[in-house]
């Protein structure tokens, strides 16, 4: 997922359809998900997301079922290209519909303006329903999104996603720009990425002064310089060169007149690289008059068309007012061998250190001329021969796209292994019904409560005899007794009920950083430990781990990075919790449990009878932990919700009765 406009020229976009490609030679499934403000794309949008993204929904699960049907054991996954629906319009983006990669543009872009220039930015407003409907049921492995900053698509993919989420900070101006307007808000969403990639040592600097959490540097590589082919252009000295790319018009006209100002000793030729999707977006000006050095300009459109320019240049100046292809650029003339003059940025800097080159100050032509003189070789002397030939060996490896995909592709793998638990997980879609009182058992089914609470908790007052005679009523087959650091009410439960009432001892246990209910338990879990500690002692005893309201943000939950550390011995998830304020919370907790592939639950954490079976869970009986858990992992969901602001006054005037009314008045209960 890319956060700019897919039909404006930005070096993300090309790092994005370069890495598609990338993956798609190397067998696996890249799809491109963008705004786009092209009328031709936009209509395919509608076509595509018309009554919620049925056609994309429908038609990229039939690319993914018969890609590789057909492929050799040894050789790379390939199959049938995907439905001409899914394939871009020709020339609306850095991918051609040739190539086979799905890009599905999801809304329009809005434009901002940064340091002068302007970025087409994916409006999440226009975006968010489309990209959850795409995200919930496309069935992705990973979802990568780059620069995720808000507002942007990016940035609302890191809320929505059901699947693990890398990020790539490329750290460009508008990345920049969000990380100092929105800073609060994007703590919160840094904070739920199971991976970070940087593309630069100097981005990371920048990153690491913002946030806590690692991340791994890893730049955006290039195909440049993977191999040499026979006859390739020799160096014609000297020659520079510079690359028109993105809206790079300030640049090319301030390093234009400085050149101008004062021509660098050794210099016989300028040769002008031009994108040309770039120049149909940000004509460049001509040269100035006064420029007394030839200029040759050329066209280009992919890398084919660049890579002997850089083979025949001796030096190459990277942009001269830096943005966003500063790197790609200096990445590129890594590959080729070429000498670099940089602008002094801190990104700069981290070039130099593998190219030979020289800093310039954009403020002083001076400097630029000095820069040069350094890196051009001298004139020939009278009757001398220029002496042309090959530049030295570059060492592109490190650099390369393939190398670079390996190393994201490893990132993928160990994000998903993060999330995998021992045993089958629930796969999204949960499945979530009205609830229908068909007694105790429904075609050998049951309903099931996994959070009351009784008397034995401090915020309730229903004795353990009428909670059990509530849940008979309501047609429950099974509850767990869940009071508020004890097994109390629990064990009370199970002497009391009869065959027809399985009763789950429970305890919702106060850690340092959250709640959290153990299942299935014998013995008294103390409150005030550390989740870790907790969690232990849970799992000793042979009891299971639910994790109830993870994400109530009015209520004491442990915190995402906890869970996530904790992968491994979280059991079940609560999804659907009753008396959650916003249901914006257990949505978050669904997202939560389909991301890391945890089994879901239900409760109505009811404190009060009215509140018992408003939310729950209808499974085959069970006995037992593992028997348990094989029924939950194919349960539905069933809800039965009542006004909350009811049974939270009656939870009210039940648990403050006590204190104001004289012993033994009647108090209606």
């Amino acid at each position: 997922m890319t956060p700019l406009a897919w039909d404006v020229p930005s070096a993300i976009n090309f790092h994005v359809a370069e890495l598609a490609r990338e993956l798609l030679r190397l067998g696996h499934l890249p799809t491109v998900i963008v705004s786009s403000d092209d009328p031709d794309e936009l209509r395919r949008m509608r076509t595509l997301c018309r009554r919620r993204c049925r056609a994309a929904l429908k038609l990229l699960p039939e690319w993914t079922a018969s890609a590789g049907q057909d492929s050799e054991p040894e050789g790379p996954m390939v199959g049938p290209n995907p439905d001409p629906m899914l394939l871009p319009t020709p020339r609306t983006g850095p991918i051609e519909p040739s190539e086979g990669i799905p890009v599905l543009p999801l809304g329009r872009s809005f434009h901002l303006r940064i340091n002068g220039s302007v970025a087409n930015v994916g409006l999440p407003v226009d975006l968010r329903s489309r990209l959850e409907r795409l995200l919930v049921g496309a069935g992705f492995d990973v979802v990568h999104a780059h620069e995720p900053v808000a507002p942007s698509l990016s940035f609302t993919a890191v809320r929505e996603s059901r699947s693990p989420v890398i990020a790539t900070f490329h750290m460009s101006p508008v990345g920049m720009a969000g990380l100092e307007l929105e800073h609060g808000l994007l703590e919160r969403f840094y904070r739920r990425l199971d991976a970070r990639i940087v593309t630069s040592e100097a981005g990371g600097r920048a990153l690491g002064e913002r946030f806590s959490g690692g991340f791994e540097v890893i730049p955006p590589g290039t195909r440049l310089g993977a191999k040499e082919a026979a006859g390739s252009p020799l160096v014609e000295e000297g020659t520079l060169l510079y690359v028109y790319r993105g809206d790079d018009r300030r640049g090319l006209r301030a390093f234009l007149r400085a050149i101008a100002d004062e021509r660098p000793p050794g210099l016989n030729r300028l040769v002008v690289a031009v994108h040309r999707p770039s120049a149909l977006e940000w004509p460049p000006r001509s040269a100035p008059r006064g420029l007394a050095v030839p200029v040759t300009w050329h066209e280009f459109e992919d890398m084919t068309a660049l890579e002997p320019l850089y083979r025949q240049a001796s030096a190459v100046v990277l942009p001269y007012l830096g943005g966003e292809w500063l790197q790609q650029t200096g990445l590129e003339a890594i590959a080729t061998g070429c000498a670099v003059a940089a602008p002094d940025f801190p990104l700069s800097a981290d070039i130099l250190e593998e190219a030979h080159g020289r800093l310039f100050s954009p403020r002083s032509e001076r400097s630029l001329a000095r820069a040069l003189a350094a890196l051009l070789p001298p004139e020939p002397a009278e009757g001398d021969a220029a002496s042309a030939g090959s530049k030295p060996g570059a060492s592109p490896t490190a650099h390369s796209l393939e190398a670079v995909t390996h190393r994201i592709l490893k990132l993928y793998e160990k994000t998903l292994d993060r999330g995998k638990e021992e045993g089958e997980g629930r796969a999204y879609p949960i499945k979530t019904v009205k609830f229908s009182r068909a007694g105790v058992r429904d075609d050998g089914l049951i309903y099931a409560d996994l959070h009351i609470h009784t008397n034995h908790s401090k915020d309730s007052t229903s004795s353990v005899a009428e909670v059990l005679e509530a849940a008979f009523e309501v047609g429950l087959g099974a509850v767990a007794i869940a009071d508020h650091d004890t097994i109390a009410g629990g064990l009370e439960a199970r002497e009391l009920a009869g065959e027809d009432l399985d009763v789950i001892v429970a305890s919702e246990i106060k850690t340092s950083v959250g709640e959290v209910i153990g299942l299935f338990l014998e013995e008294e879990v103390p409150g005030g430990l550390s989740f870790e500690e907790t969690l232990g002692l849970i799992k000793e005893q042979g009891g299971l781990v639910y994790i109830p309201h993870p994400f109530d943000g009015l209520r004491s939950t442990p915190s995402y990075e906890s869970m996530v550390d904790n992968l491994y011995r979280i059991d079940v998830v609560e999804t659907y919790n009753a008396r959650v304020a916003l249901s914006s919370f257990n949505l978050n907790a669904e997202r939560f449990a389909s991301k890391y592939n945890l089994v879901a639950g239900a409760g109505s954490d009811a404190h009060v009878l009215p509140g018992i079976g408003t939310a729950m869970l209808r499974m085959r009986p069970f006995s037992g932990p593992e028997e348990f858990m094989t029924a939950l992992r194919e349960a539905d969901i069933v809800t039965h919700r009542k006004n909350l602001l009811y049974l939270q006054s009656l939870k009210f005037l039940q648990t403050t009765l006590d204190h104001v009314l004289p012993t033994g008045a009647d108090t209606g209960r």
